[in-house]
């Protein structure tokens, strides 16, 4: 009697063991479910993300996400030098060091930079670590509520287009529907507390709403 009962105790612990696992892979699941919608490029003022000064959020599947912006008319390579705000100036301004790039104006510091991988000419991709467009942008964060942490940013140029990608700028979390970002994610004006909000998907459309806005943003690329 007694192996019986025991028997029966076994089965039913290992009943409810797989009950509670069955609805943990399915929590699990949706909730990945979920993530996988949300990852990719957003455009947050167009349905391209494209041209001057388009701009928006990247979500990443690993919970992170980073701010691009579209940088073209501010800086671009061309045959005959770079060409700052509509300006082409002379090569002269460019000061190279090994993989350290420079362009400095008449003593201004404008670009201070890192090439991370090269392409023909002087695009490819670039770590930016100084000069007054990487403080420009410091500076705007900051008051948009930004944390002090030392950005991550890379700049992008590819012929006449050239694009700036702050990287693992704010942290996500999906939960039914709502969205918790943590740190900065431009448009949320946050000292790096989490800020949670309200987000739906239809379509290419997403759509986040906190406590004061809601932001429409375009999927353009996964």
């Amino acid at each position: 009697m007694k192996k019986a009962i025991r028997s029966a105790l076994i089965c039913s612990l290992a009943l409810c063991s797989l009950a509670s696992s069955s609805k943990k892979d399915k929590s699990d699941k949706k909730a990945e479910s979920k993530t996988a919608a949300i990852v990719g490029r957003w455009s947050m003022n167009g349905t391209d993300g494209t041209g001057d000064d388009g701009y928006g959020l990247i979500f990443s599947a690993d919970g992170k996400g980073s701010i691009y912006n579209d940088t073209s008319s501010t800086i671009h390579f061309t045959a005959d030098g770079p060409d700052v705000g509509g300006t082409v100036i002379s090569d002269k301004y460019i000061k190279e060091d090994g993989d350290n790039l420079t362009i400095d104006v008449n003593g201004n510091e404008m670009f201070i930079m890192k090439k991370l991988e090269g392409r023909e000419g002087y695009d490819g991709k670039y770590a930016l670590t100084g000069g007054m467009f990487y403080d420009r942008y410091l500076e705007q964060m900051k008051q948009k509520g930004g944390d002090n942490k030392t950005p991550d940013i890379v700049m992008d140029f590819d012929g006449d287009k050239s694009e700036i990608i702050i990287n693992d700028i704010f942290t996500y979390e999906i939960d039914d529907k709502n969205l918790t970002v943590s740190g900065f994610a431009g448009f949320l004006e946050s000292n790096g507390e989490p800020i949670p909000a309200e987000y739906k998907i239809e379509g290419d459309t997403l759509s986040i709403t906190d406590s004061k806005t809601t932001v429409t943003l375009k999927k353009v690329s996964e």
